[in-house]
């Protein structure tokens, strides 16, 4: 205890990056402003972008969302009431596009963290790998992302997906 603290370890959170599509489709639904998954890649950055600099919170208290949406939203809520020291970083399972990471981001400012997770998109098809840097490239063009992550990002790339799809 005198050398680790009562955790021997930190914690890596994982989620496929579909379920955080989903928590949106639903939500944007509800709010009856369209279907998130129809939209294009530049109208869920600009929908994500807003909302995260937005001052008003985006999540109805009243709302009812499946229980698969309400899963990975109490997951941000216990990261949220959880100390950064716990936690490595937010994997985004299947990231594809800078909205993935963007959605994360947007999910824990939601759930109320009081600090900046770090999270990585895993890149796992080779369509997904030959996208990644232009992905980060996007991200890293957004003023506002660039100071919220303080220029720093990690990524994490697939092996054993993309050797599937593409051999070693």
């Amino acid at each position: 205890i005198h050398c680790f603290g009562l955790y021997l370890t930190k914690l890596d959170i994982r989620q496929d990056s579909d379920r955080h599509s989903q928590v949106f489709a639903e939500l944007t639904d509800y709010l009856a402003i369209g279907d998130y998954n129809a939209w294009s890649e530049q109208q869920k950055q600009t929908f994500l972008l807003t909302e995260l600099q937005s001052k008003r919170p985006l999540i109805p208290r009243n709302w009812q969302p499946s229980s698969d949406v309400q899963e990975v939203i109490d997951t941000c809520k216990v990261i949220a009431e959880t100390s950064q020291e716990r936690f490595g970083i937010y994997i985004i399972s299947m990231a594809r596009k800078a909205s993935d990471v963007l959605a994360v981001h947007l999910l824990l400012k939601e759930a109320g963290c009081p600090y900046v997770l770090p999270v990585a998109p895993l890149f796992e098809t080779l369509d997904d790998l030959n996208a990644g840097p232009a992905v980060i490239e996007t991200l890293f063009n957004e003023p506002w992302y660039k100071n919220h992550v303080k220029n720093q990002q990690h990524v994490m790339i697939g092996y054993s997906d993309s050797a599937k799809d593409a051999g070693m």
